[in-house]
Formats: C-alpha cells, sequence, structure tokens
C-alpha cells in the first residue's frame, strides 16, 4: 500500500512539473519560493505570488487607463478610438423602477407595485444641462427610479422631468451624478445626436438587456424607416426598423452608428414568435424634435403637431373623375392628393379646410393619391410626417383643390387632444362618487383593464370603443362613463349597471367629470327633490333616477365603508 502510495504521489508531482513547463513565459507568472521550510515541509503548501499581465485578469481598471487626448500622432489613433469607445460604453446606464399604477376600474386606488429595469443614456439638453434620456413607459407611473453607472456600485435617485407619451421618450434629472462638485473623473459623457442614418447602415444597440446584468451591445443594420404606430400612446410618428436584437430591458438604451453618435433609441420589437430580428428605434429625428419641444417650453413636453383632419385616399379613377382632378382649368392636367372628409372642430385647419377639398401639396411638397410625400430618394412616407416636424405657432400652407380651382390657404398647426386620452402623464385617473355610483373618464387604459380588446367582451364595453377615435369638439371634454355601483340601500335595483355611457343629468347635456360635479352641486344648493341620469343611446337609453335628500349621505357611507378618502379626483390639465 505504501508502494502504492509513493507511486501515485509522485505521478502527482509529474503532472504538476509538465504543468509548470507548459506555461509560455516566464512575463506570465513570476513565482518565488517563500522560504526553504515551505518548500520542505508537508504541513506547509507550495505558495507563489502571481503578478497580474490581463491574460486571466485585468491589469488594470479600464476607468484607470488615461490617454492624452491632445496627441495627435498617428500611432495614438487607435488608443484614442478605444477611449471613445469607453466613454460612450460608460455614458449608458441601467434604469431601475419601482412603479405604483392605478387601478383604472377602482381609481381611488393603485395596483401592487412592479419592478422593472431598462435602459438610458446621458445626453446634454440645451438649457437644461446633463439629463438622462430613456424610454416613457420605462418609467411611467414611477414612485422610485434610480440610475447606476457602468462598473458602479452605487444607484443614484433620478426625477422624472418631461415625458412624452406620443413618442415614448423621458427625460431624468439626476442630481448626485451631474453635480458640479464631482470629481472631474466622475464626470459623465455627453453622447451626440448624430443624424438619420440611410437604409443598411450598421448601427449597435447598447443596454441591459434580460439575460444578464452587465452591458451588452448587438449589432444589426438599418432595415427600413417609415411611419408605425408607437405602442406607448398610439400615435404614428416616423420610427426606424432595425435587424438587431431588442428585447426586454433594451428599452430607452441608445442605438449608434460608426461614429457612435445616437441614430435612435430602443423602443418596442414584435411578440410573435413568427418575426425574429425585428426590433423598433425612435429615430433621431423625433429625438431631436421632443428636445427641442422641451427645451422651447421651459422643460414641459407639449406634443407633436398634427393637420387634424380625415381623408380618402383617391386612387379610384371614378372617385378622381368625380372631383374633376384630371383636367384642371380646361388644361390636360393631372393633379394628385387626398380628398377631405372631416375636420377636427380643435383642429387649426377647422374653418379653413372644407370637407371634399382635395389637398394638393404642403409647403410645396406634393402629396400622392396614396397619402404619401416624398422623403429621401427612393422612399415615401405618410403626409402626417412632415406635419409632425412642425411646432405650435408654425403655419403651414397647404396647396388645394375646391370647386374645380386650385388656390393655397394657410393653415396653422398644433398638437391635438383626444376626447378618450391614451394616458393620463402620470397622473391619477379622475372619478366622481355619487350616491354610490362611480363615474370615470373613458380612457384607453380603462378599456384595456376592460378587456376591450380581448376575444370576448360585453355590448356595453363594445359600444364604449366605438368611441375612442370620436374627435374632440372643445377643450376639457370627456366621455363620462359609469363604470360600477358601489351597493348602498339607496341605489337598490341598479347596483348591476357598468360601463354605461353618461350622456345628460336632469336634462342637460353632461360635458365632463368636471361639468357633473358643477351639476350635482347646483343640485344641492337648489335642493331639488330628484336627481336624473339619462344614459345612452339618446333614445330608450337607461335611466337613473335618485332623492336628492339621501344622495349626500350615501355618498359619506359609500366613502367611508371602502376607505376612500375624496369622493372625487378630476383633471387638471
Amino acid at each position: 500500500c505504501r508502494a502504492m502510495a509513493l507511486a501515485r504521489q509522485q505521478s502527482c508531482f509529474a503532472v504538476i512539473a509538465a504543468a509548470l513547463w507548459m506555461i509560455p513565459s516566464a512575463s506570465a507568472f513570476s513565482i518565488s519560493r517563500i522560504g526553504k521550510q515551505a518548500h520542505n515541509s508537508c504541513a506547509h503548501p507550495l505558495k507563489a505570488t502571481i503578478e497580474r499581465d490581463g491574460l486571466f485578469w485585468p491589469s488594470s481598471p479600464p476607468n484607470d487607463e488615461r490617454i492624452d487626448r491632445s496627441a495627435n500622432s498617428e500611432e495614438d489613433h487607435d488608443d484614442l478610438f478605444d477611449e471613445e469607445e469607453y466613454q460612450t460604453l460608460d455614458a449608458v446606464v441601467k434604469i431601475y423602477a419601482t412603479h405604483s399604477d392605478p387601478d383604472f376600474l377602482i381609481p381611488w386606488q393603485k395596483r401592487h407595485q412592479t419592478t422593472s429595469t431598462s435602459s438610458g443614456f446621458v445626453i446634454d439638453v440645451p438649457g437644461l444641462g446633463l439629463r438622462v434620456m430613456t424610454n416613457a413607459h420605462s418609467v411611467e407611473y414611477g414612485s422610485v427610479v434610480q440610475v447606476q453607472r457602468r462598473g458602479d456600485d452605487e444607484k443614484h435617485a433620478a426625477i422624472v422631468e418631461a415625458v412624452g407619451n406620443e413618442c415614448d421618450l423621458a427625460l431624468l434629472r439626476v442630481d448626485s451624478l451631474f453635480s458640479p462638485q464631482n470629481d472631474d473623473q466622475f464626470q459623465p459623457f455627453a453622447m451626440p445626436i448624430g443624424s438619420l442614418p440611410m437604409l443598411q447602415d450598421d448601427v449597435e444597440v447598447i443596454g441591459y438587456p434580460a439575460g444578464g446584468d452587465s452591458l451588452c451591445v448587438t449589432k444589426g443594420v438599418v432595415s427600413r424607416i417609415e411611419m408605425q404606430e408607437y405602442a406607448q400612446a398610439g400615435a404614428r410618428l416616423l420610427a426606424m426598423q432595425i435587424d438587431a436584437a431588442i428585447n426586454p430591458g433594451n428599452s430607452g438604451g441608445p442605438v449608434v452608428n460608426d461614429e457612435l453618435e445616437v441614430v435612435g433609441v430602443a423602443f418596442q420589437g414584435i411578440d410573435e414568435e413568427s418575426i425574429e430580428n425585428v426590433g423598433y428605434v425612435v429615430p433621431a429625428s423625433v429625438v431631436r424634435h421632443f428636445l427641442e419641444d422641451v427645451r422651447r417650453n421651459n422643460g414641459i413636453y407639449t406634443g407633436f403637431c398634427q393637420l387634424g383632419i380625415e381623408v380618402s385616399f383617391l386612387e379610384n379613377k371614378a372617385y378622381r373623375k368625380f372631383l374633376k382632378m384630371d383636367n384642371l382649368d380646361g388644361e390636360n392636367k393631372r393633379i394628385s392628393g387626398v380628398c377631405v372628409r372631416r375636420v377636427q372642430p380643435s383642429a387649426g385647419a377647422y374653418g379653413i379646410l372644407k370637407s371634399m377639398d382635395v389637398v394638393m401639396a404642403v409647403d410645396g411638397i406634393p402629396v400622392g393619391n396614396d397619402g404619401k410625400i416624398p422623403f429621401r430618394r427612393g422612399e415615401r412616407v405618410d403626409l402626417g410626417c412632415y406635419i409632425s416636424s412642425l411646432f405650435p405657432g408654425d403655419v403651414a400652407t397647404a396647396t388645394i383643390f375646391r370647386d374645380g380651382k386650385e388656390m393655397e390657404v394657410s393653415i396653422p398647426v398644433s398638437p391635438i387632444k383626444d376626447l378618450v386620452p391614451s394616458h393620463y402623464n402620470n397622473k391619477p385617473p379622475p372619478y366622481l362618487i355619487c350616491s354610490g355610483f362611480v363615474f370615470t373618464a373613458l380612457s384607453v387604459p380603462y378599456l384595456d383593464a376592460k378587456g376591450a380588446w380581448d376575444d370576448f367582451y360585453t355590448e356595453n364595453v363594445s359600444y364604449l370603443l366605438g368611441l375612442v377615435h370620436t374627435p374632440l369638439k372643445q377643450k376639457g371634454d370627456e366621455v363620462v362613463v359609469l363604470a360600477q355601483v358601489l351597493a348602498h340601500e339607496a341605489n337598490l335595483g341598479y347596483e348591476h349597471w357598468i360601463d354605461l355611457h353618461l350622456l345628460k343629468f336632469n336634462g342637460v347635456e353632461v360635458k365632463s367629470l368636471g361639468h357633473l360635479n358643477d351639476l350635482i352641486s347646483e343640485n344641492m344648493r337648489k335642493e331639488e327633490q330628484f336627481m336624473t341620469f339619462e344614459f345612452a343611446p339618446e333614445e330608450g337609453g337607461r335611466l337613473i333616477v335618485m332623492e336628492r335628500a339621501l344622495s349626500e349621505q350615501a355618498t359619506e357611507d359609500v366613502c367611508k365603508e371602502h376607505s376612500i378618502g375624496s369622493h372625487y379626483v378630476l383633471r387638471t390639465d
């Protein structure tokens, strides 16, 4: 047995000797024996000091490397480019958010808190200074938002300063990170905003996607640039499609070109198994518009401009012949454009454009029969793409064809609010409780919570869904909906009525929740005997009748039972 053990021991020494012999050079490791006794004694194994040379561990952290940027020699060019890459990567941050979303079906309550991680990057906003840009959905209803730099163990508290839900962009102010008292060594690098890339240009997506904690870089090319619907608010804006992977966590991360300029911001993908390598990016032109809008309005985002018209395309020959478009003033001149069918009352074009006008051109840009305009060589985009590049207060000159004549009209452009909003800009949803009847303003989040886009939904929800694209007549108007009934002995018989569109209170048309609150208060002051609520449809709709004397006590009882602090919360914008 002792002989076998001795053989095994000799074999082990042979393996160790072979391993030491295979070390490529003395520069890789420097081994020094620590005393003669340690070498000869089995109680004290062999110890060694290892000099780090970058083979198995970085010789020095990248952040400690300093390159003289004033050097102009050719041999320093590669090192200079490496430093620029390091600065770009260091400018990309990880964002931690705790979301406290409201419950749109029980508007006085919040849902269970959720957490998320996403990406962002440092930019220099004129008039504001250094800020972190990310997606609006990344910090939506964020009760706590924190930012962490690459290679740092500290998280910095951030304040959401500006939000553009239409373009899914947001700006964060991080006082502890951008403080002037910071050492120059830790001053963040502001990433420059580049221009809109061309098709097939190489791009890189930088961020913190799911699947790991460290920074991730993926490469791809620009596949397509056209108008797309942004999922955050349903707005149609210019978007860039790339074939680089965009996964959860990439949201808000920069997309850069070969010059390390930001050409877009990752914001959404397609959640379908049959479609791969499709990611969407907010292009640089939309990013610049958002930043300029915030700068012009002292840190407040106002939105993208619209014409506010509904049109018909004129690709059908009979339609064009009906409008006499193929023979202008007796000349054999073919014109193109789109036919106006309706102008929204809140639009700047209201009273200027009329139904059956043909919009032929805007600011000298010809409009095709398919509603598209020239963009770049071989590329066409929707007319709305140009209008969205303008700012509130700008005036567009439209060439129109009306009653057989060509003329020019001036149209002021501005953002247009929706009657049914797609978001509340991180504010709580409005509601009003009267006698246990819970009224709220119809919104896209409310319909989403009711499952309006699912396979099965009720007839009442189907009716409300049809109101989504109803134009806004005047500022402040809302679709008031009976969301639910909190049971009380005063409202017995009505407890199962939900998702009903309120039209009138005591015979007066209800324009908004605030208007309804005023009508109820006036009814209380006049001490009228009854309160009546009339619901859609106009003829034959449901009717609620309540005694005024019981209403105030019923409202108080219901709020107390359900721990509701206030019987109403109204919109302030």
